[in-house]
């Protein structure tokens, strides 16, 4: 039975309690054993009620009518039942034969959301029923995963045994299972009931406070601590408030200080989807409160200072003064605007480096701002208000760093560190790489609000093919790769009104050289594209002769009829129709002869196979077929009326 509370209410059940029949003497309780168990029961005084023990029969074989007589005469029962978290079943049957009244533990009831279990999948745990062992839960799990993800000493047992005295009214194999699930890499919530994370985690504070003097079990908790802010989104603030507040209870201890830095960076902050103080979700879970956030920045700041590599002179073998910085830096980036975390880098290019680098993983994960085709203008409902929402952010990242000094990192110096971080080698297939390069490039434009670091890269790539081609040096004069993503990263910027106007002009004029000349199918899809979008946007500002644009118009042309026959050239057509729309929709008319050229190129596409059998998508599929079927007809639309050439 449950553990009694304070005030808690009782019920008795007296099940067929008989004078002729009185309950033997109860046996002294035996101790557990000692490999893990919890801490032995004590007897109970003889003031304090008692379960009546079930008479035992000494041997079945003497009595073959024991049987019948078990099922005739009731069996006494006497339960002093605590109604804390506990429901009164009286559709159930005991296994005693009889149709007796069951009490179940509300955990019995609760989702399992483990998925090797199913969807619904339940426990099914009599609130009557003896607990199982801690070790023996902890072989189960072993059992059924392969292996623990936490070591099992004494550490954990102490800290299981207390979480177990003082949430008794749950069953042993949640909180078992629950605490041990904190310590995974990706922890889940197994339960779906919020009060009982929240009721675990009042107690990790207790034991906390129990054991303060322990640092093996303090560490023990902040770890699951930060398990419990991943695994429960809703906790993170608190659970921030908690470590914040055993940093300051331990201020001394450099086992705490790591562990507690460690666990706001990379799973309170995490979960709070903030990067450089801006929110890249509306809809947060484990959004922070402002207050938290101050605390948690100064707490952290103190820890550095205190052991950070810079002051641990005695601690010099010691990993742990680093660990705190680098932990310390994931906080900054995330809660704070990019000037202060250059601020707070100083001249160290590395740190600088390491928060490139991790703002930008922060920033193109899936469904992240760098991961949108900026573009790509289709996009609607949900995805199209996320977009817009993702838009933003990436607008309020360009106004963060102004042109002044930032902890003494020159806008030059600070140039010269995210030119190198572009160029970095990257692991992966070309078009991998082709893709984390672009990103790279916009993010680092977005730093400067500027195009000028990826125009910058795009014209040395483009010198050195021309040099190449001077000096006639075999095999591929230009870094197609390199200036694809360049090309493409332009594209993007210029949808996110970054790229200066002036830089569109030079860009047109250096890659509309005649000497640049790509080979591969993807630097020629970029080429058209970039011929697309860029000259479209000079019409805006002042539109070039119209000679000019027949010239880029023809190129665009040229381009798809030589790769239109050939295998898996989608890509290609689609981009070179999306150019001649854009360029259309700029100049409102084309001349005849280029509008006649521009009809024919778009029912060949409708009327080719490869192309019209995508006639039914109805706009769901983003196939380069589909949306070069898409763009056709759309061509075909704008060219209504316009006078042809005979």
């Amino acid at each position: 039975p449950a553990a009694a509370g304070a005030g808690a209410a009782e019920v008795e059940v007296d099940v067929g309690a008989s004078d002729e029949d009185p309950a033997p003497e109860p046996e002294p309780v035996v101790e557990r054993a000692a490999e893990g168990g919890r801490a032995p029961t004590p007897v109970p005084s003889e003031s304090e009620p008692e379960h009546e023990a079930l008479p035992q029969r000494e041997d079945d074989d003497e009595d073959e009518d024991a049987d019948v007589v078990d099922e005739e005469r009731p069996m006494p029962h006497r339960y002093r039942v605590k109604n804390t978290f506990v429901e009164w079943d009286s559709a159930s049957e005991v296994s005693v034969g009889r149709g007796y009244a069951k009490a179940l533990s509300c955990q019995g009831g609760w989702t399992y959301n483990a998925s090797r279990y199913g969807q619904g999948a339940v426990f099914s745990a009599s609130a009557f029923a003896p607990r199982a062992q801690v070790h023996e839960v902890v072989k189960e799990i072993e059992k059924e995963f392969g292996s623990l993800p936490i070591e099992v000493d004494d550490c954990f047992f102490k800290v299981t045994d207390r979480l177990l005295d003082q949430l008794s009214f749950f069953r042993e194999q949640a909180v078992v299972r629950q605490w041990v699930e904190l310590f995974r890499q990706a922890p889940r919530c197994m339960f779906s009931n919020e009060g009982f994370f929240r009721a675990l985690f009042s107690e990790v504070v207790s034991v906390v406070q129990f054991f303060k003097r322990d640092e093996n079990i303090v560490r023990h908790c902040c770890v699951a601590l930060g398990g419990m802010a991943e695994a429960m989104p809703a906790l993170a603030d608190d659970v921030c408030v908690a470590l914040v507040d055993i940093m300051e209870l331990l201020p001394g201890s450099l086992v705490v200080q790591d562990v507690c830095v460690t666990k706001l960076g990379r799973k309170v902050c995490w979960v709070s989807e903030m990067v450089l103080g801006l929110d890249l979700s509306q809809e947060r879970p484990g959004a922070l409160k402002p207050e938290s956030q101050s605390h948690m920045l100064a707490a952290v700041r103190r820890a550095v200072a205190r052991f950070g590599p810079d002051v641990a002179g005695s601690l010099q073998d010691d990993f742990r003064p680093g660990k705190i910085q680098e932990n310390a830096f994931r906080v900054y980036w995330r809660l704070c605007s990019l000037p202060e975390v250059l601020e707070a880098c100083g001249r160290d290019m590395g740190l600088v480096e390491f928060v490139l680098l991790e703002v930008f993983t922060a920033l193109d994960i899936f469904h992240g701002p760098l991961s949108c085709c900026w573009s790509d203008t289709d996009a609607s409902g949900i995805d199209s208000y996320l977009k817009e929402h993702h838009r933003s952010v990436l607008l309020q990242l360009a106004k963060q760093l102004s042109d002044q000094q930032h902890g003494g990192v020159h806008k030059e110096g600070l140039r010269s560190v995210v030119a190198k971080w572009i160029g970095a080698p990257m692991d992966g297939r070309s078009y991998e790489k082709r893709h984390q390069l672009e990103r790279r490039m916009v993010l680092a434009g977005l730093f400067f609000n500027s195009g000028d670091v990826v125009t910058s890269v795009l014209f040395k790539a483009l010198d050195r093919g021309f040099e190449a081609l001077a000096t006639g040096t075999d095999g591929t004069a230009f870094e197609e790769e390199l200036i694809t993503s360049a090309l493409r990263a332009l594209n993007e910027l210029k949808c996110l009104e970054v790229l200066e106007a002036d830089l569109v002009n030079e860009v047109l004029l250096r890659i509309r050289d005649d000497r640049f000349r790509p080979v591969m199918h993807y630097c020629h899809a970029a080429y058209v594209g970039t011929l697309g979008m860029l000259a479209a946007s000079a019409a805006a500002v002042a539109a070039p002769p119209f000679d000019e644009l027949t010239d880029v118009v023809h190129e665009v042309l040229q381009t798809a009829k030589y790769w239109f026959n050939k295998y898996e050239t989608e890509s290609i057509i689609f981009e070179s129709l999306w150019a001649l729309n854009k360029l259309l929709t700029a100049y409102i008319r084309f001349e005849p002869d280029l509008a006649f050229e521009c009809r024919q190129l778009a029912t060949q596409v409708c009327e080719d196979e490869t192309y019209s059998s995508w006639h039914m998508d109805n706009g769901c599929t983003t196939s380069d077929g589909a949306n070069a079927l898409r763009e056709a007809e759309k061509l075909l639309k704008k060219l209504q009326g316009q006078q042809l050439p005979f």
